[in-house]
């Protein structure tokens, strides 16, 4: 690596600091460089808060340092007022000398407008530093809006011999204490989380991160003839719930009603959840909801845990073809992992 790619790959580090708490905001981390030396750095830390531009801004020792330096960003400053003031404004307002960017953003509302007005402003900017590191770990942000839609992952567990759930639909603990941990993880790194409603009604999961810090995911239920248990925990701990149905419209509380329609197919369930804006959905079943998915054309990456337990009989996992990579060993759960399925 030459210095600037080490400076930047320092950004990447510091972007990746705010997984779990920025969505549907992209993960952005900043370094500011003078005579060799980082003086300042910051990250995106929450949605609606400072962006990463701010905060290292504001971790200089003097402001008056910001003058002549070298500024090093995951992502094009953005150059529009949304929850914050543009930080392409503030990056010229601090006469930086120079800007290398990782990822040109894709958010029309940016997509190259950050650049421009730092050249007008007379600030050199280089471009694609790292870039294919960058666009992997904002990969939901990019897919949102470049294909118009959420970005995918499913997930399930499994038996050594290929079950998910008991003969009856019952589900199987066979999660150990460090697997649920990693789950947990991945729900603070999706937006939403999918489930079917005869999970609802077989699990009554939570279906929140509990284990992990993090934002909960807003949990979302399909469920098109309204079968869902009004008991059930997603419809009665106050957290968000959107329920998916063919005909009932309303909101009671924290959970929304959507009604799609007589035809409820994938594609209006795709089509709704990018027009409310969420950028990532972590589907976790049961087996009717993954087989759904894995037979169209949207999954981008599927994750299996595997567990040491034999079954015997049971729901089979979903009969798909997938080149399994191993990702991890965790106590005797084997994680396995497959991407690029969209």
């Amino acid at each position: 690596m030459n210095k600037e790619e080490i400076w930047m790959q320092r950004a990447l580090d510091l972007a990746l600091l705010g997984s779990g708490y920025v969505a549907p905001n992209p993960l952005v981390g900043c370094v500011i460089v003078k005579n060799n030396r980082i003086i300042g750095e910051g990250w995106h830390q929450q949605y609606g808060k400072a962006h990463a531009e701010v905060m290292a801004i504001h971790s200089l020792l003097n402001l008056s340092d910001s003058i002549g330096a070298s500024v090093f960003v995951s992502l094009e400053p953005c150059s529009h007022t949304g929850k914050t003031p543009p930080c392409a404004d503030l990056l010229i307002k601090s006469q930086v000398k120079e800007v290398y960017i990782c990822n040109i953003d894709p958010n029309p509302l940016v997509a190259g407008n950050g650049i421009k007005k730092l050249e007008a402003a007379g600030i050199r900017v280089f471009t694609g530093i790292l870039a294919e590191k960058g666009e992997e770990i904002n990969r939901h942000f990019f897919t949102f809006h470049q294909k118009k839609r959420p970005y995918f992952t499913l997930k399930w567990a499994a038996s050594q011999d290929a079950f998910i759930a008991q003969e009856d639909g019952k589900p199987y603990p066979f999660s150990n204490q460090p697997s649920k941990t990693l789950v947990h993880q991945m729900r603070t790194q999706h937006q939403a989380i999918l489930v079917g409603v005869n999970t609802i009604i077989q699990d009554d999961p939570q279906l929140t991160s509990r284990y992990w810090k993090g934002n909960n995911p807003i949990r979302i239920v399909l469920d098109p003839h309204h079968r869902i248990p009004q008991k059930s925990q997603v419809l009665q701990d106050g957290l968000i719930t959107w329920i998916l149905t063919k005909q009932v419209e309303k909101l009671e509380g924290a959970c929304q009603y959507f009604a799609l329609g007589e035809d409820f197919s994938l594609e209006k369930i795709v089509e709704l959840l990018f027009q409310k804006g969420i950028i990532s959905v972590l589907v976790e079943g049961g087996a009717k909801t993954l087989d759904t998915f894995l037979h169209s054309t949207w999954v981008d990456e599927v994750w299996k845990q595997e567990s040491s337990i034999l079954l015997g009989n049971g729901i089979a996992e979903p009969k798909y073809e997938l080149t399994w990579k191993k990702f991890k060993q965790v106590g005797k759960d084997i994680i396995w992992y497959q991407a690029d399925l969209g």
